[in-house]
């Protein structure tokens, strides 16, 4: 099918965008943005979209790429722009081969971690997103704006405790606070917000992001990737996850000090299994301590099952296994990383801007 007919703007920056998004609002309009157009645009051709007007941030060079980054052993603090591709993570050193050792570090566990990588759960995650075409077009803005309940990298950054970076005119929302101008250091007409993924997703294909705001970043904040990993069942023709489990573990003196599990594609948003977390830490890493954990990823905190979804696809009860099983699978590659990480670990600090 064809969209319907729409008028298209492509911005030059993120002020340029605001005031078309503002634009569009004095006009009654519903204005969508657009950077690759992997969600948006199968959506407009079956019309379930009707956006007035499409604004194109695809060029804004601002929101583009890896922007910087601070390690420290195996964790680390990543800010990347929400117009980053799903291809440009791909083929980033950091996530395939870890700390870049020409410009990192000098100690042999550095140059250790440049083989194991540090977030192996990403790279997992990226070899299985989609196909081709929507890796080379995908953005991580994107992906987290369209509040898929079946995505990837969602998942991902759940367990890395990403959280959001969104811009708009100041006063429009009740949390936005003005940011001083980096160079006159006057408040400027841009205000920003941040905040947690697990607190932005709220449903299916709803978010904490308003008509007017842009996400600009998304930031990941993690005391530990290097023991994580990503599995999932995928649908055969969309390669979305019937059901899909991240899972991040961090060991200490023969211990599981750290764990984060976040699950996709079995209820209205992916989310984080913390009755699962809660069993794991400071539980001993044996076979049938994992495989307990597995079962809890279906229940919330409280213990009550999460509300699972079923269609012609998969049932639910089937997603719950599946659930299971793939978080069983996760947990015992990520055990394996985190060991393996143990066994060489880096002290060394790196700030890279």
């Amino acid at each position: 099918m064809f969209p319907a007919d729409f008028a298209y703007a492509r911005a030059r920056s993120l002020n340029e965008a605001l005031d078309l998004l503002d634009e569009a609002a004095a006009a009654g309009q519903e204005a969508k943005l657009i950077a690759g157009g992997q969600s948006l645009l199968p959506l407009m051709k079956l019309r379930l979209a009707v956006p007035a007007a499409l604004i194109d941030i695809a060029d804004l060079k601002e929101l583009d790429g890896e922007l910087g980054w601070t390690a420290q052993g195996s964790g680390f603090n990543m800010l990347l722009g929400a117009t980053t591709t799903y291809r440009t993570l791909a083929r980033s050193r950091f996530y395939r081969e870890g700390i870049p050792t020409e410009r990192a570090g000098h100690s042999a566990s550095v140059r250790h971690s440049a083989r194991v990588g540090i977030v192996p759960a990403l790279t997992d995650a990226l070899d299985v997103l989609a196909d081709p075409q929507v890796r080379a077009r995908g953005t991580i803005g994107g992906a987290v704006a369209h509040g898929d309940p079946a995505a990837d990298l969602t998942a991902v950054l759940l367990a890395l405790n990403a959280e959001v970076t969104i811009a708009s005119r100041k006063g429009r929302h009740p949390e936005t606070r003005l940011r001083p101008h980096p160079r006159r250091g006057t408040p400027s007409n841009v205000g920003k917000r941040e905040v947690t993924l697990d607190d932005f997703l709220q449903g299916i294909y709803t978010t904490d992001l308003a008509a007017d705001e842009i996400i600009t970043h998304v930031r990941i904040r993690t005391p530990g990737a290097r023991g994580s990993a990503y599995e999932k069942f995928p649908h055969p023709a969309s390669h979305l996850p019937l059901a899909g489990v991240c899972a991040v573990l961090r060991l200490r003196d023969g211990l599981i000090s750290g764990a984060e599990v976040a699950v996709t594609g079995i209820s209205s948003r992916p989310y984080r299994a913390r009755a699962a977390e809660r069993l794991l830490i400071g539980a001993s890493p044996a076979p049938d301590v994992l495989a307990a954990a597995a079962a809890q990823v279906t229940r919330l905190p409280d213990g009550t099952e999460a509300g699972l979804l079923g269609d012609q696809h998969a049932s639910a009860p089937y997603r719950a296994h599946l659930a299971e099983v793939l978080s069983c699978r996760a947990l015992t590659r990520a055990l394996a990383r985190a060991r393996a990480a143990a066994d060489n670990p880096s002290t060394d600090t790196t700030e890279i801007s």
